[in-house]
């Protein structure tokens, strides 16, 4: 079988299929075939060919004359026509229609009975009873939310429930894995929308009528066709059932078909927990975390700039200081790979996948600079073949197994194919995989057969330490640079600062604050991560554990302000002018999934722990490293201050979301990239640019 491994090219295994016949890959079926047909069975469009709207004014039916008999075909047409004319002109003068243009596109309406466009589309009601244009009201956390479509919606009816299963055990593994890493990189694409994407799979996959009605149900911007989940499911299901070959005597299976199963299965729990959060997020709450965490965006250029500081320049210069170690060489005495080879080949590979391709041919690697034996210890780390990932798949805990857990795929990004090709199921697990926190894994858990160094555990855990102090280093200094804190200006107050002017005994202390006119920020920077079981939403107690250790790290926050509120003077050297209010602020430089249910849980958490109970302080807000970026971005464009933005939203529509979702879908801004992210991208990727083949030069003639 051969595959399209381009992301413009008809994929192999693109069917349309619902049945279980045979069908060439590549090909779709006639519109006359199952995907075409209603709930019944009959032909589509049967009723709708029959109910055709009477005329404006009238109370006869529309398909009859007056005479009462019936219209031809024709007719119906002509009086529909006659219909919807009068729909467009009966109140416009008929002076007006040579005045202008109309414009009778999508997203344009007119005023009924003209072709002239009104103003202002929509108008919603206030609560006070005040009109006011749509456009003006502000979004609401659900409508953050998109929903997938379903069979019953795509084709008209659901899909039997083994459906997905019966259709992979005909299809060949690797078919189904570079199907899945096809779509998986068309919706990673740089600056291309999902909204094209799924107008062209949509295309490639569906025939009429069905392909209308998918685009039309996808003219709803908060409706998608291709769910990441899904696909992920599908690979994941697809290593447990699917076979290496299938005889040729046996039909192909649908693929499409079988994705499109999965959304009609997931998401089915028999007790969704209570409808109203307090203290525990519940069933619902579980995985709306974990969906929430599995969408999680980065920008590829910042996690880029954060690994140069966090992993490269900030060990180097903090080597010596206690608990401090080298964390490239650590990597590479623990793994045998050198940190900047991971960089070069992970890079080259998401390189790769950028320009549209996502399996990168044999001897590919081997035109990089880095000697073979080099290459080769990267792969080892990120890389598994087919066999493999069967193996890590089967060999899962079941109780340990969600709809949101795909650990194989996570620690193995690049899946070896046979003839010595590799193929990228998802940048982003690749980008997270050499860049992000996990390279911390290879320090604490080696390779199989590789011979862990004297002192392996102490050896590890500093490592840890040290990038989790590097965090908390890159954090101030995001902060010293929103604020602008140079010269004689202070308004950042180091953690050494807090300790040096609170020092009664016991005195917890925050990692900084931030004096702003009227308001204290208090701040605490953790790099607790949601654990797996948390994060992949396993049922139990792990998402509260990791909630309530997220508030006893607000004790620290609260003890601060109380010293605040006592002796201001003792840090800053003045008395406070007037009343000072309090904003304590939790960064989590790693991510956390904030939401209405999140947020709800820890400040109600908190409240009856008896943290700020006095009404100066307003409620905790959590941010991560990539929000405090982008705020830093919009004060180098005179932007509003952190202050500014975390009142806003306090006071907003979305005050029980994340920052970010304030920041771009209230305040309606995209900010850029901070200024320094430039040196950074340039550090991150000069292991890339070295390993990268020189062109050749013709020698200078004279």
């Amino acid at each position: 079988m051969r595959y399209a491994d381009g992301l413009s090219a008809p994929g192999a295994l693109s069917t349309t299929s619902c049945t279980d016949s045979a069908e060439t890959p590549g090909q779709k079926r006639p519109a006359s075939h199952a995907f075409a047909l209603g709930p019944s069975g009959q032909e589509p469009n049967t009723e709708i060919r029959n109910n055709v709207t009477p005329a404006a004014g009238s109370s006869r039916p529309a398909d009859t004359r007056t005479t009462g008999v019936p219209m031809d075909a024709a007719e119906r047409l002509v009086q529909k026509i006659e219909t919807l004319s009068r729909m467009f002109t009966d109140a416009e003068p008929a002076s007006l229609r040579t005045g202008y243009l109309a414009d009778p596109s999508s997203g344009h309406p007119v005023l009924q009975g003209s072709t002239a466009t009104a103003l202002v589309p929509r108008w919603n009601a206030h609560p006070s009873g005040l009109l006011v244009p749509a456009t003006s009201v502000p979004p609401a956390p659900i409508d953050l939310g998109a929903a997938y479509l379903t069979p019953d919606e795509i084709f008209g009816f659901e899909l039997p429930a083994d459906y997905a299963v019966r259709q992979l055990e005909r299809l060949p593994l690797e078919g189904v894995i570079r199907f899945c890493a096809r779509v998986l990189n068309a919706l990673e694409l740089p600056g291309v929308s999902v909204q094209a994407v799924e107008a062209h799979f949509a295309g490639e996959w569906l025939d009429e009528p069905v392909r209308s009605r998918v685009r039309n149900l996808l003219r709803d911007q908060t409706r998608r066709l291709l769910v990441p989940q899904a696909l992920m499911l599908l690979a994941r299901r697809a290593m447990e059932v699917s076979p290496d070959t299938v005889p040729d005597n046996l039909p192909d299976g649908d693929i499409v078909g079988a994705l499109f199963n999965l959304t009609q299965t997931m998401g089915h729990y028999p007790d969704p927990g209570p409808n109203v959060i307090t203290d525990r997020p519940g069933t619902l709450g579980r995985e709306i975390i974990a969906n929430q965490h599995f969408h999680r965006i980065w920008s590829v250029p910042g996690v880029l700039a954060r690994y140069a500081r966090r992993w490269l320049q900030l060990p180097a210069e903090h080597h010596g200081e206690p608990g401090m170690v080298d964390l490239s060489k650590t990597y590479q005495d623990c793994t045998g790979a050198r940190l900047e080879d991971l960089a070069a080949v992970a890079g080259y590979l998401w390189l790769r996948t950028t320009m549209g391709r996502f399996v990168i041919e044999p001897g590919e690697l081997a035109d990089l600079t880095l000697p073979v034996e080099r290459v080769e210890s990267v792969m080892a780390l990120i890389a598994n073949d087919l066999p493999g990932m069967q193996e890590a798949v089967r060999t899962e805990r079941p109780e340990q197994r969600t709809e949101w857990s795909f650990d194989p795929f996570q620690q193995w990004p690049v899946i070896r194919l046979p003839e010595d090709r590799l193929l990228v199921l998802d940048p982003r697990h690749l980008i997270s995989r050499a860049f992000g926190w996990l390279p911390i894994c290879d320090i604490e858990f080696p390779p199989p057969g590789r011979t862990k160094p004297t002192g392996h555990r102490q050896t590890a855990a500093r490592a840890k330490q040290t990038l989790r102090h590097c965090s908390e280093v890159y954090v101030s200094e995001v902060l010293h640079a929103m604020t602008r804190d140079e010269g004689t200006t202070r308004r950042v107050y180091d953690d050494a600062d807090l300790k040096a002017a609170y020092t009664a005994p016991g005195q917890r202390i925050a990692d900084a604050a931030i004096d702003y006119p009227g308001t204290w920020i208090v701040i605490e920077v953790t790099t607790t991560q949601l654990r797996r079981e948390a994060a992949t939403a396993v049922p139990g107690a792990s998402q509260i554990d990791d909630i309530d250790k997220l508030v006893d790290e607000l004790d620290q926050i609260d003890a601060t302000i109380a010293a605040l509120r006592g002796d201001e003077a003792a840090l800053t050297g003045a008395p406070a002018a007037g009343d000072r209010r309090f904003l304590p602020l939790l960064v989590l430089p790693e991510g956390f999934p904030v939401n209405p249910i999140t947020l709800t849980v820890i400040r109600e958490r908190a409240r009856r722990k008896g943290l700020f109970p006095k009404p100066d302080t307003d409620p905790v807000e959590i941010v991560d490293i990539e929000e405090l970026e982008m705020i830093e971005a919009l004060q180098e464009a005179s932007g509003p201050s952190l202050l500014d933005i975390l009142r806003s939203k306090q006071s907003g529509s979305l005050c029980n979301a994340a920052v970010r979702d304030h920041i771009l879908h209230v305040m309606r801004v995209r900010p850029d990239a901070p200024a320094r992210h430039a040196g950074l991208l340039d550090s991150a990727l000069k292991p890339l640019v070295n390993a990268l083949p020189q062109p050749h030069q013709s020698p200078s003639t004279s």
